[in-house]
């Protein structure tokens, strides 16, 4: 058992796997694939290789470093995040480049992952150049992203760069159940999960996911009038609103975690700020992440219906919710719509990239909703 048995085991990972295990590992990496390919958890698993107490260069994947890695709870692994549509220059001056001058606090290896690398703009990829072109011997980056040519020429050259694919359905299927999965669970995570294999392995490990998107989901037969779609807005913005302030009295945890780890030697005060300004980032993040998956489910319900239209059960994503289609099936709202309403969702999701109003956003694409695709009077369930 160790950190790489939980990932899609291709002939990539493991071949990075065998480079962790090496006495030569590369001080840069830059890991590319589309949602889904396990980017992030590849990189969570070199980092937990990296610094292992039990297995060093592995990762058992139990011990107090590993652990703390894979909940992304260690003082010498960082997370750095995008803020709104951007990793602005300021994180990477005051942040990334001071910290990467400093010796590890209690591991092997300090390691930055800078997620969604491609949205650091030009300045911060120059800024973090010299970093990259001089690094400490024992700090290592890992740079994640879906588009290469984003990411500066100048950044590529300096990295070991792995390509990651994605994930089949009938592979997923078969590592949820082998992980203990039932097959309805598995197949209802992969379908959902559209080839992200990270996702379908939350939604499958985690019930409460899915009963939150169903009753995502299921605002949508309650948008009978403008009206309604306030009353429905807010209830979504309020669950959300629940969901980060249970991310956030974890994250108290966590401070009271480090503090006792850290004591009041060397560097606490700096460790602590990384810390919260850490929880900050992941805290947006999260809240932008939960809009995301609200506003597509719902797309995928809309593209459902137009699926049963035209092609049968075989192409419907939310198996879990067939019994409510053949209602919106049979509506007189024309296909135009449905795929209107579709992009409306979409767009929404997308303006939360760039620091969109929550409850404008979310308010006004439900009130579009509700002119585009009134539901039927009656909805099982």
């Amino acid at each position: 058992m160790n950190v790489w048995d939980k990932l899609h085991r291709s002939r990539v990972v493991e071949g990075v796997a065998r480079q962790m295990a090496s006495q030569g590992v590369a001080h840069a990496w830059l890991l590319l694939g589309p949602s889904g390919s396990g980017k992030r958890a590849t990189a969570l698993s070199m980092a937990a290789a990296l610094n292992c107490e039990t297995l060093p260069g592995v990762g058992c994947g139990v011990c107090s470093a590993c652990s703390r890695i894979l909940r992304r709870r260690h003082p010498d692994v960082h997370h750095i995040l995008p803020e709104g549509p951007l990793i602005p220059v300021d994180v990477i001056r005051e942040q990334v480049i001071p910290e990467a001058s400093r010796s590890p606090f209690e591991g092997r290896y300090k390691v930055f992952v800078i997620e969604e690398a491609d949205r650091m703009n030009e300045a911060a990829q120059n800024a973090i150049l010299k970093t990259l072109e001089e690094p400490q011997a024992d700090t290592v980056f890992i740079l994640v992203s879906h588009f290469e040519q984003e990411v500066l020429e100048t950044i590529r050259s300096r990295c070991r760069i792995v390509h990651l694919e994605p994930v089949s359905e009938a592979r997923i299927i078969e590592l949820l159940e082998e992980d203990g999965a039932p097959r309805d669970i598995a197949v209802l995570a992969a379908r959902v999960s559209e080839g992200d294999f990270e996702r379908a392995h939350s939604l499958a490990e985690d019930p409460n996911i899915l009963d939150r998107r169903r009753r995502w989901v299921a605002l949508s037969t309650r948008l009978h009038e403008p009206s309604d779609a306030f009353d429905a807005a807010a209830e979504l913005i309020e669950d959300i609103k629940s969901a980060v302030k249970e991310r956030e009295d974890l994250q108290k945890g966590e401070v009271a975690e480090l503090a006792e780890a850290m004591g009041e030697g060397r560097g606490t005060a700096h460790a602590r700020n990384a810390l919260a300004k850490r929880h900050k980032r992941e805290l947006r993040r999260l809240e932008e992440d939960l809009y995301g998956e609200a506003l597509g489910g719902l797309a995928s319900f809309y593209r459902d219906i137009l699926a049963l239209r035209r092609g049968g059960e075989e192409a419907v994503t939310n198996l879990d919710l067939l019994d409510r289609l053949p209602d919106w099936s049979a509506l007189p709202i024309p296909d135009g719509a449905l795929v209107a309403a579709v992009d409306r969702c979409l767009k929404a999701r997308a303006s939360f990239r760039v620091n969109a109003n929550a409850a404008l956003a979310i308010e006004s694409t439900f009130l579009e909703l509700s002119r585009l695709v009134p539901p039927p009077e009656r909805v099982p369930g």
